[in-house]
Parts: structure tokens; sequence; C-alpha cells
């Protein structure tokens, strides 16, 4: 066989020796070269002579070429994982060596990682996180849905018991509704919150007692045959923990609820706390709790429902068979054509995986705007850290250049540099979870205060945990790539020479864009925070109809079935009486409904005169009152008189309207003689004299204008009054009455429960809570964010000052006095920051108007708001530029002409 013959014949370890030079890089290749040199000769020198081989020979010579691959093969990682522990220990004595840097960088990422964590927290609680339960995709809220709104809830309990025995989609359907009740534990009144649920609630759900047992469809049953004791109850994990001490023998202790025996049969698990994301029930009580006559109601709608569809059956065939039953049921209630369209038209079914949707609905753009704030806030941080990571690059160009002429590879040198970043932010990320921990607190504790407190829980489990993790992650490339590819672009000769000019111009060009791009998103946040700030302001300031300073309420509670009729309304009276005759009380009252107390009562009116176009037209809001509600509530009197002690059951009846109901029902005619009924059932109204109007006050929140509503007096009350909200304008502190009202009306009767007890400030507050949240975070994120900026800014002019010392120093040699000095310096850095703030105005008329719902009072481009913000910065911006040019002009001349 001949030479070019053998060339081209089969060489089956060629493959070998060619992958091994391409897996193994060239340093290691070269570390290796005295031991496996002889091995690729004696190779060569098999493979010249191959087709002269043995079997045996040619076997040697393969299983040798299989042995070097697999060296190869096993060595390379090895020496990668040396590498990369040896970047890792030079990375921790260059940040033990830079302590200040080290600090500054890791507080400015801890501060933004940090802020990300928290909201994120409060995102996955609120937005994202899915219910405790099996099987979440599986279950629907079962809604009532009508042309112009939607009731937010299922239909009556008698169409529900029907939706539950004649479908054939759904595994189980359930019921339950939300009730605030006192109940008397160990001899004493304490008010509880919770649940009535339908028995097979938490079988439905899947869930199991953390101790003892949970409902069973047999434990539904009539009140005082729950069991041998009477009612059953399920408490929350929360209640056992804090009202009971996790005490095993609470299962069995009785309770009483309206003089019935309740028997605590079980403990709910630890994070379960029902269907309605942000509630905290105490306790849950079967269905039947609410009563025979409010049970088999069938035009009152008081519940929500849901249901676990059966695995395969398709959701919108499940909504039409519960559709079609619930347009029977509605053909049986005697609700007209025009009321079942606008309120009552169909039933849809919502996916239940998240709970109820009224927190998401309240909160879900507030938390997505603050969101778009930590973030931003975040990337100024990066950018403040990245140009401290450039600057110190700088100074190690010539540690890089010999590093780089001894043999090391830039993709070596870059990835020392990017273990030294993420040590970094590795060290910030572990800080921002310590600030993580405290912002939740701090939002847990926003939250969870005032009357209408919201719970929320925000522990740093598995999926916060991995939120920071590659917040981290993305954050080290983020702000250590840029100077790490910046770091390693050195021209050797110069850097070896010391000769720092070429990498500190670039640096100059890097950190002045870094500071604009700072610039421009502060200045966002900043006009953020200002549009937030300003409408808190707004709505706090806004004319609501009422005076809330000094004014102190309470829920007041009789004993139940102690009082009805005439001794109720006497109660009533002499309660009154007693209150208003304590030193420091201005003025007090009775009333179903007070100002932001979020409860809220509805009928139909008839007005002489008045032609209804539709049933809307007829709604009218009822609050049934005392005669010191308009002087205790600080609420004028427009036209006529208010009540007075002689209206009472036997006197004729009386009425005011607000001037909302006023205008709708009577133009521009005066409303003062009219006559209006209201009907109820089948019953004939009596009717009511109208003889006031008053000014509109804002009720429900003070966003909206006062719905149409018409007042009644007490002692001729529509409804039986049960309970009522007392309210004292004080002369000093309100909240200082408290323990002498308490007295007063237990004296009375000591079974009297006190529950709601607020100010109507603290009550405005919680109204505002949204606002609040939003106007808090983003003033304090926006400062932050002009912080850094100009630390960012002073940090880049005072490199620049020190690059051209020189240059200063021959400028002031050649005549150039201080104030022209300061005044270079200064014209540069504001014409970095006016370019900053340029395109910072750009993207805030951009972006804002994303938040114009959450605005009230002002538009989203705010002119007034801009302008102040932008003034801000600059003004900011040119202190943090004004230190360094001081510094540049007390240059000593001929100092700066011997500076390198």
């Amino acid at each position: 066989m001949n030479g070019r013959s053998r060339n081209h014949s089969f060489r089956p370890h060629l493959w070998l020796i060619r992958l091994i030079g391409v897996i193994v890089p060239r340093r290691l290749r070269a570390d290796w070269r005295q031991e496996w040199e002889a091995e690729l000769r004696f190779r060569e020198e098999m493979l010249a002579e191959w087709d002269r081989l043995d079997w045996r020979n040619k076997l040697d010579v393969l299983g040798r070429s299989l042995g070097a691959f697999r060296d190869a093969l096993l060595l390379q990682p090895r020496r990668l994982e040396d590498e990369m522990f040896q970047d890792i220990r030079y990375g921790a004595r260059m940040a033990l060596k830079h302590k200040g840097f080290t600090v500054v960088a890791a507080l400015s990422l801890a501060l933004g990682i940090g802020a990300n964590t928290a909201i994120f927290s409060l995102i996955d609680a609120v937005l994202l996180k899915t219910l405790p339960v099996e099987r979440p995709e599986q279950l629907y809220f079962i809604h009532n849905v009508g042309a112009r709104r939607s009731n937010g809830g299922a239909p009556p309990y008698p169409c529900f018991e029907i939706f539950r025995d004649r479908n054939q989609s759904f595994t189980g359907l359930a019921a339950f509704s939300g009730f605030g009740q006192r109940m008397r534990i160990d001899g004493q009144f304490e008010q509880v919150s919770g649940q009535i649920v339908s028995g097979n609630f938490f079988s439905l759900l899947g869930i199991n007692a953390a101790l003892g047992r949970t409902f069973g469809p047999a434990d539904d049953t009539a009140p005082g045959k729950g069991g041998p004791d009477g009612l059953l109850a399920v408490i929350s994990y929360n209640y056992w923990t804090n009202r009971f001490g996790r005490d095993p023998s609470v299962i069995g202790k009785v309770l009483r609820l309206n003089d019935d025996p309740v028997t605590i049969i079980g403990v709910a698990p630890r994070r379960f706390y029902g269907l309605v994301p942000g509630s905290n029930p105490d306790i849950w009580l079967p269905m039947m709790t609410a009563g025979a006559e409010r049970l088999a109601s069938k035009e009152t709608w008081w519940l929500d429902a849901v249901g676990r569809v059966k695995t395969g059956a398709p959701v919108e065939q499940a909504r039409a068979e519960l559709d079609t039953i619930f347009q029977s049921y509605m053909d049986g209630t005697g609700i007209n054509a025009e009321a079942r369209r606008e309120a009552f038209n169909r039933i849809d079914l919502r996916p239940a995986g998240r709970g109820l949707n009224e927190l998401r609905r309240q909160f879900s753009q507030p938390l997505q705007a603050l969101m778009a704030i930590v973030a931003l806030t975040l990337l100024i941080a990066c950018a403040n850290v990245a140009n401290l990571l450039l600057a110190r690059s700088t100074a190690r160009r010539k540690e890089f250049a010999v590093r780089l002429a001894l043999g090391a590879s830039r993709l070596r040198l870059l990835r020392q540099l990017l273990t030294e970043s993420l040590l970094l932010v590795t060290l910030g990320g572990l800080l921002g979870l310590l600030f993580a921990r405290w912002g939740s607190a701090f939002l847990v504790s926003f939250f969870n205060t005032g009357r209408g407190r919201i719970f929320v829980n925000l522990p740093l489990d598995y999926r916060v945990l991995s939120f920071t993790a590659a917040v981290a992650l993305l954050t080290g490339l983020i702000f250590g790539l840029a100077p790490a590819l910046q770091a390693t672009r050195i021209e050797l000769n110069s850097a070896l020479k010391d000769s720092a000019g070429a990498g500190a111009r670039a640096r100059s060009r890097f950190g002045k864009g870094v500071v604009v791009a700072q610039v421009a998103l502060s200045l966002l946040l900043l006009v953020g925070a200002g549009l937030f700030v300003r409408t808190l302001r707004n709505l706090k300031t806004i004319d609501a109809g009422f005076s809330a300073e000094g004014v102190l309420t309470m829920s007041v509670n009789p004993p139940d079935g102690a009082y009805e009729g005439e001794r109720l309304i006497g109660l009533w009276k002499d309660m009154l009486a007693r209150v208003e005759r304590l030193p420091g009380v201005r003025s007090a009252c009775l009333t179903t409904l007070s100002p932001l107390g979020r409860a809220d009562r509805g009928v139909g009116i008839d007005v002489a005169g008045f032609s209804p176009v539709s049933d809307r037209d007829k709604s009218i809001r009822l609050n049934q009152i005392s005669p010191g509600y308009f002087q205790t509530f600080g609420v004028p009197i427009a036209q006529g008189k208010s009540f007075t002690d002689a209206e009472n059951g036997t006197a004729p009846r009386v009425a005011l309207l607000n001037e909302a109901a006023a205008r709708f029902y009577f133009g521009d005619r005066s409303p003062l003689g009219a006559q209006v009924r209201i009907p109820r059932g089948e019953q004939p109204s009596p009717p009511y004299e109208i003889v006031g109007v008053v000014k509109d006050a804002r009720n429900r929140n003070l966003r909206e204008a006062d719905a149409r509503t018409i007042y009644m007096p007490i002692t001729q009350a529509r409804d039986r009054l049960g309970r009522l909200t007392l309210a004292v304008r004080a002369e000093g502190k309100p909240t200082e009455l408290t323990g002498a009202i308490s007295n007063e009306l237990r004296a009375i009767d000591p079974d009297i429960f006190l529950t709601n007890i607020v100010t109507l400030n603290e009550q405005v507050d919680q109204s505002l809570l949204q606002e609040r949240l939003v106007a808090t975070l983003s003033l304090f994120f926006g400062l932050l964010a002009l912080s850094l900026a100009c630390l960012g800014l002073y940090g880049v002019m005072s490199y620049d000052v020190a690059r051209r010392t020189r240059e200063i120093g021959v400028r002031m040699a050649l005549g150039a006095s201080a104030q022209r000095v300061v005044g270079l310096v200064m014209r540069q850095t504001l014409l970095w920051v006016a370019f900053g703030v340029v395109i910072g105005l750009g993207s805030t008329l951009a972006t804002t108007r994303w938040v114009e719902s959450l605005l009230f009072g002002l538009k989203p481009n705010d002119p007034l708001t801009i302008g102040a913000a932008a003034l801000t910065l600059l003004a900011v911006a040119a202190v943090a530029g004004y230190l360094p040019a001081r510094r540049a002009a007390r240059v000593d001349p001929l100092a700066a002409l011997r500076h390198d």
C-alpha cells in the first residue's frame, strides 16, 4: 500500500486526538505538555504504522486514546472548579480590602433588592398566590350578573339548594357568608368575626382540621340541633393561637351565641383563612345559624357560593346548566323584567383559585405601580454600583494589563470581574432579605390597622426567595457586565506604562451616560411621587360635607331579645341623654349609617309628582338618625329644619333629603312640604313629609359624590333598630371619652356590648389606605432615587475633576480665576443633568397616563408637579456638582502641573 493510500486509510482514533484538542483549553494543554507529548508521539507513530499492526496492538492504541479522552473530560471540570474557587477567594479578598466600596455598593443593592422583594411578597399574596386548597383550578364562584351591574354574589339560598341538588357538572357546591357577632366566652362578651358555611364547605375544598374535625353534611342542621350541646363551630388557627394559646383542650369548649350553646369541634389549618383574601375569620358556624326566615327568603341576596367542576367537564356547559336553573327560579320570584335585566340577568362562573377578587380589584393597579417604582429604584442603584465598579476597574488597569501580558485570556479576566460582581450582589441580596423582612412587617402593619383592617400574611417562602435570587442574579449581570467588558478592553502598552488617559476618558463617558439615565429615571419617580402625594392631599382637603375632627364613633349592641318596641326606643333615649351629660361632650347622636362607616341601606321611594323612568330612579339610601346627627357630624342644613325630640311614634312622620335627592326628584322646585312613601312589600306605606334639605356628604368614600339619601328619625324608624352607631363630638381628644361612655352605657345594662370604637379621622385614613400606601412608598423611593442619582453625579464629577487636574492647573496658571473654574465644572454638570431632565420629561409624559385612574383632582401630566420635580432635581444636582467644582477651584497650579 503506497503512502498516498495510507494517508487516506481509516484512522479510528484520529477523532479522539482532535476532540481532546477542542475540549481542552490551550493553557491547560500547555500545563500537560510534558506529560502527554510523549503519548502523542507514540500515537502518531502507531498511526503511521496502523495498517501493519496486528489486532492486539490496534486495541492497545485505541484503549490508550480512549484513556486520554477520558482524562481530558475529567480534568477540565476539575480545573475549572479550582479556578472558580480561586476567583471567589480573590474576589472576597478584594471586597475586604476595599471595605468602604463594598459597604456602599452592598447597601445600595440591598435597598433596591429588599424593596423589590417586599413589594413582590405583597403582590404575590394579593394578586398571584392560589388558595391553599385541593386542586384550586377546578373551583369556580357562582355569580349573579346583571346588564348594568354584578351583585358579586350567588342567588338566594333556596336557589342555591336547587343548584346543589340538580346540577350534573359539579362534584359539589358550597355556600358561605361573612358575619360579625358577639359571643360570650368564659362569661365575658367578645366580638368575633367569621363565616357561616354549608356542611360540605371544608370537604369540598379538601381542608382537613389541624386539631379535631371540620363540619360534615350531618352537622348542617337547624339551630339548636347541631349536636348534643347545640351549634357546632370550627375556629381558625390564628384565633386558636391568639385567644386560646393553642390549648388542645379547646376541643369541646362551649361558647354562647345569643344564649345558644356553641361547641368547638375543630381548628382549621394554619394557612387557611377561607376564600376571601384579606379576611381573617375567627370562627366558622353551620349555615343554619342564619335562621330559618333568612334561609327561606327567595328575594334576599346575601351569600356567596363556590363549586368544583368535574374533571373534564366544560366550564361553559356547567355555567349554562346553572343559568337554566336560575332563569326558571327567577320566573317564580315576581321580580319585573327590567330589574331582572339590570341586576339579575344571568349566572356567571369565575375562577376561584385565588379567592374572591375584591382585594385584587382594589389594589391591583396600585401594586403594579409600586412594583414599577421599586424596579426603577433598583436600576438606579445598579447604575451607581456600575459606576463604582468602573472607577475601581480603571484604577486596576495596570493589574489587568499585567495579567493579560502573562497569558490570561480576556474571557478569564471577564469571568473574574463577574465573579466579584456576583459576590457583591450576593451580599446585597442577603442584606436585602433583612430589609425585605422589615418592609414586609411595615406593609403588614400598614394594612392591619384601623376599623376596616385587611389581613395579609407575607412570609419569606420559596416563591419570594426564588424571586429574590432571580433579581439578585439579574442585577449582578446588569451592573457587572458593562464595567467588566469596559475594563477588559485594555491597550497593553499604555496600561503597562501607567498611562490612564484612554481608559479614564472611556470611564468618564460611560459614567456620564449612566448619570444621564439616573437623572431621567429619578425625574420620572419624583413626578410620580408628586402626583400621588398631591392626590392624597386633595382627598384629605376635599370638602366631604362633614367635619371629622373630634368625632368618636362606636357600635352599640343591646342584649338580643331583651329590648323590643317602645322599650328599645326608651333605651336609645336614655343612652343618648347619659352620654350628652358627660363632661367634654359637645354633642352626640345615634345613627344606622355613619360617614365612611362601610355599611349601606337602600330602599325604594315613591315621590308625589315624580314619574320614574326605571326602578333605579326609585332607589335611595336610607339613614335613620337621632336629632343631633347633623350637629355631631358637622353636616350643614341647606333648607328647612332638622329633627327635634318632638318627632316620636305618634307624631306626624317627617324626613329630610340630601341635595342630590332634592335635585333629582324636584329639580328647581323646593321639596319642603312634599310627601314621599317608602313601600315595604305589599303593606301600605305611611307618608313622610319633607321638612328639610341637608348638604351632600361623601358617605361611601371620598372620591365619589354622595348618593341620593333620605333621613328619618329613629323614633319613626322603618327598620328594627337592634344595633346603632353612637357618635360623639368631643371638646378635646375624643378617645379620652371611651372609658366614661362605656361606664355610662353599662350602668344602664351590663350586657350592652361596644364594638368598632374608632375616631372619624381614623375612618378617613382607613378609607384612604390605597392612596396613603402609594403616596408614602412612592415618596420614599422617589427621594431615595434622587439621593442615589446625586451620589452618582457627585462621584462622576469628582472623578472627572481628578482626571483633569493637570488641565485645570494649566488654566489657572494662565490666569483663570477660581470662579471661572467653578463655572466651567458647573456648566458641564448642569449640561448633563439638563440632558437627563429632557429625556426624563419625555418618558414622564409618555408613562404617567398609565396611573391616571389612581389620581384625584389633577391630570397625569400636571405642569406644576412636573415643573416642581424638575426644579428639585436640578437644585439638588447643582449642589452635588458644586462640591467637586469647589474642590477644582482650590487646586494648586504648581502641584497640578506636576500631576500625571
